[in-house]
């Protein structure tokens, strides 16, 4: 008995997925809950297991192409262990066409990438399937594409792609491409779509001061080696999330979203944290939930367990979304300081920068500091400057004198 499964819907607003990868092939008889496909939406990469057991009758897409939420997906036969009539994979009828990524020279195997990757391999010419991944788990980056074009220019392997039109002149230059067009997909377009949005919508306007963290470095150091030893990586961040807590309980109306449609501002009772990070696909935001119930380490265990389901391109769908609150730190990139853009449709973000010896004066002394610079970026329509920099001075405090962090559970 035929049984067709369709795309489920994934995500809060995701519409769309493009198929990465099968785990299956028609003829191939799966068990319940085996995965069947890889799908890349624009929040997450995401398995789909099947829910019955049966034979494959059937794929609806091929690889790299986009399917629609609801549409047909695999065709199962579920009332029968006789083999079944194997058709070849085609795209759904109702589908869009979509070009098919190019045929691997290497023997089956299929490249895991990302959107952006995989059009930046199509404007290079390449043939993703035969370039080696360095990312995790195998995963196709930019820079595995520079590295593999930079072999080809080097003759190490023989060019594929055409060459471009010349003209009827007999000079015998090699033609070089001066520009490439890479499609925005994905996650890269999401991202696109919400910071246009959110530079539409919202009156952007930092606020920055310096904080002392000569303190926290110390505290830090001595939590991170007992921490070790539980096999617990405490960074800087869980810190920041719980000094963030502090202050949005005290400015609660930095604490919220904007409802454009009713002119309303939500404030939240729920400490659901964002955490920006940069992927391949483009800025991701996983989301720490009640940060405020959480001790230091089990935010350290979370924010490792986000952090590496991020860069391998596997957070999961309940890890995205509905944040109250958004922080962004670059870390030893950090620069002196920077302007980052809402979370739409958050009224704040606070930015962290990197921490570095600083002189400062103390006491009428000029001494060396650990010193970082601490932004936030709110939405002048709803965030007035004083609250803003109120905030951001709480925020201070904290990171100031970490021990305030252990007084309760903030």
């Amino acid at each position: 008995m035929p049984f067709q499964l369709d795309l489920p819907d994934i995500g809060e607003g995701v519409v769309e997925a493009e198929v990465q990868r099968w785990f299956v092939a028609p003829g191939d008889t799966v068990e319940e809950d085996q995965p069947l496909v890889e799908v890349m939406t624009d929040k997450a990469t995401v398995v789909i297991p099947s829910p019955r057991r049966g034979r494959v009758i059937r794929l609806f897409w091929k690889v790299g192409e986009i399917a629609k939420v609801h549409a047909p997906l695999v065709e199962l036969d579920v009332g029968s262990d006789a083999p079944a009539e194997v058709p070849a994979p085609r795209a759904a009828a109702s589908a869009t066409p979509h070009p098919s990524p190019p045929s691997a020279p290497s023997a089956g195997r299929k490249a895991l990438a990302t959107p952006a990757v995989r059009a930046m391999a199509r404007e290079m010419g390449l043939a993703i399937d035969a370039v080696p991944g360095s990312g995790p788990g195998g995963r196709v980056t930019k820079d595995d594409l520079a590295a593999t074009r930079g072999k080809r220019n080097g003759h190490t392997v023989p060019p594929t792609p055409p060459p471009l039109p010349t003209s009827t002149s007999t000079s015998t230059a090699t033609p070089t491409r001066t520009e490439e067009r890479i499609p925005l997909r994905g996650m890269r377009k999401r991202m696109a779509e919400n910071m246009a949005r959110s530079k539409r919508t919202a009156a952007h306007f930092t606020f920055v001061e310096q904080c002392d963290a000569s303190e926290l470095v110390r505290v830090k150091e001595r939590i991170a080696a007992a921490a070790q030893e539980e096999g617990v990586k405490v960074t800087f961040l869980p810190f920041i999330l719980k000094a963030a807590v502090a202050a949005l309980r005290k400015h609660p109306q930095l604490n919220a979203t904007m409802d454009e449609e009713r002119s309303e501002l939500v404030v939240h009772h729920r400490y659901d944290l964002g955490v920006a990070s940069a992927t391949d696909a483009g800025l991701v935001v996983p989301v720490v939930r009640a940060v405020d119930r959480l001790s230091l380490l089990e935010l350290a265990r979370e924010i490792a367990r986000l952090a590496e389901a991020t860069r391998a391109g596997q957070v999961r769908p309940e890890d995205l979304g509905r944040s109250t609150f958004t922080v962004t730190s670059l870390g030893a990139l950090g620069g002196l300081f920077a302007t980052p853009v809402l979370n739409h449709p958050e009224v704040a973000i606070l930015g962290i920068h990197r921490i570095r010896p600083t002189p400062v004066v103390r006491g009428g002394e000029v001494v060396i500091r650990d010193v970082l610079h601490v932004s936030v970026t709110s939405d002048h329509r709803v965030i007035d400057g004083y609250a803003a920099a109120a905030f951001a001075y709480e925020v201070i405090r904290h990171l100031e004198n970490p021990d305030l962090l252990f007084m309760r559970m903030a």
